[in-house]
């Protein structure tokens, strides 16, 4: 929540975000599809998560885009983690940048929301998370990051 003191409309220089309240939607489990390549995901997540399994298992990345409910994407994600690309390492944080960016491109209002974040630093309040989240306050807040670039991308085209 944006601080009286700075005066009306003003955010603070951090914006601190969970899945309550106004910047839910920032969220990559947000219940905001994302179309790729014809098909329909859910959530972001859901493609995140597909995507390491996409080019050379794409049953598993089906199944996984299939999922009705978020818990169940990270559950068989992980049941299948010996089929994980080998490069995933090294590709999953640009993959979540160009998950969020198709997120942010293809809901207008998202979109909106983000770029309104500006320049505000993005920290993901998630103690149980501190890859994604700011691991109560000693994580890497991975998500913030990832919107702040794709935040930066979509400025640079103009906010369109």
């Amino acid at each position: 929540m944006p601080s009286p003191s700075l005066g009306p409309g003003a955010l603070p220089p951090t914006l601190k975000f969970n899945g309550f309240g106004e910047y839910a939607g920032l969220l990559y489990h947000s219940p905001h599809s994302v179309v790729y390549h014809d098909e329909l995901y859910p959530t972001a997540l859901h493609l995140f998560e597909a995507r390491k399994f996409l080019d050379h298992r794409p049953d598993l990345a089906d199944r996984i885009r299939q999922c009705e409910r978020v818990e169940q994407v990270t559950a068989i994600s992980a049941e299948m983690a010996e089929n994980t690309r080998r490069d995933w390492g090294n590709v999953a944080l640009g993959t979540m940048d160009d998950v969020l960016y198709l997120k942010f491109r293809q809901h207008g209002d998202l979109r909106t929301l983000l770029l309104n974040t500006f320049p505000s630093e993005l920290v993901y309040v998630e103690s149980g998370d501190p890859f994604w989240g700011d691991g109560a306050g000693v994580g890497m807040n991975e998500l913030g990051k990832s919107l702040m670039r794709v935040r930066e991308r979509l400025r640079l085209e103009g906010g369109i």
